[in-house]
């Protein structure tokens, strides 16, 4: 598995501008490399659709992914920490920790980048 561990300072330089994982490769433990891609073109097309400024446009493009990506990336990175433990005490350790967890605490925490929404309320996907 390759992720960026530490965010990129910028996704953008002049009308250059990185998507998907050129721009925030994560771990694929929330799923959500491809999904995070898609959201980038949603975004990406979004505000230069709306914008007369493309330069503008392509600074709040950077400003809002990377914000998102970044909490995103982290998350995936955290459960990695947890899912892909190896040795047979920390499996033991995560299997019962999983098991004393009220019913939908997983649902609500795997529901959490889900509540994305496309910038600007005028936007009909």
């Amino acid at each position: 598995m390759v992720e960026l561990v530490a965010p990129l300072p910028r996704f953008t330089r002049a009308r250059v501008v990185l998507v998907g994982d050129a721009a925030h490769a994560m771990t694929p433990d929330l799923g959500q490399g491809g999904n995070q891609a898609l959201e980038d073109a949603v975004t990406l097309a979004a505000l230069i659709g709306h914008h007369h400024d493309v330069d503008a446009a392509l600074d709040m493009y950077d400003t809002t992914r990377r914000q998102r990506t970044t909490a995103v990336a982290r998350s995936s990175r955290q459960v990695g920490r947890i899912a892909q433990a190896h040795s047979p005490m920390a499996v033991a350790l995560r299997n019962s920790l999983i098991r004393l967890l009220p019913a939908g605490a997983s649902t609500r925490a795997a529901a959490r980048p889900q509540t994305w929404r496309p910038p600007g309320p005028e936007i009909d996907l």
